[in-house]
């Protein structure tokens, strides 16, 4: 799978003009995939094959369906598409990915056992990018802020 930074920088191109609140819960989904599933096969990994139902996109229907309800009444609805949209932009990521084992992720588990995935690039060579990805939000960034900054004083000079 990519690793979570790949999936927060993907995240962040999806959402950059969301509110602070759904680029939060966008972010969040985006990683939860792995956030419930590494800690467990990385601790004790006798538990890895009970960790491929937990990565599929119908477990992480009703998770992200439950842990909505966690939240405030007036922003559930809200937290449950944003949750989702970005649990899906991670699995949009891991379908691009190659694989060891000939299958790769059980998309349609528990109705299928048949695995699939495109197997564009191997999971570490997103690691690579890194530093391209942080030095293009930050000129990004930059860019967005004296650019703003810029139209404000055009504004406030023709008045």
């Amino acid at each position: 799978m990519p690793d979570l930074v790949s999936h927060v920088v993907f995240a962040y191109a999806i959402s950059r003009y969301f509110t602070f609140s759904r680029r939060v819960l966008f972010y969040t989904g985006a990683i939860l995939p792995d956030i419930i599933t590494r800690p467990i096969y990385i601790l004790i990994p006798q538990l890895y094959p009970y960790t491929i139902a937990v990565h599929t996109p119908v477990f992480m229907i009703f998770f992200t369906l439950f842990f909505a309800e966690l939240f405030e009444k007036k922003i559930r609805q809200e937290a449950r598409i944003f949750l989702f949209a970005g649990v899906l932009s991670h699995f949009l990521l891991d379908a691009l990915q190659k694989h060891i084992h000939a299958g790769g992720y059980f998309w349609f588990f528990p109705f299928s056992w048949n695995a699939g995935s495109l197997g564009l690039f191997w999971p570490h060579e997103p690691l690579k990018l890194i530093p391209l990805w942080v030095f293009l939000i930050l000129a990004v960034e930059v860019g967005i802020f004296f650019y703003n900054r810029r139209r404000k004083q055009v504004n406030i000079s023709s008045r």
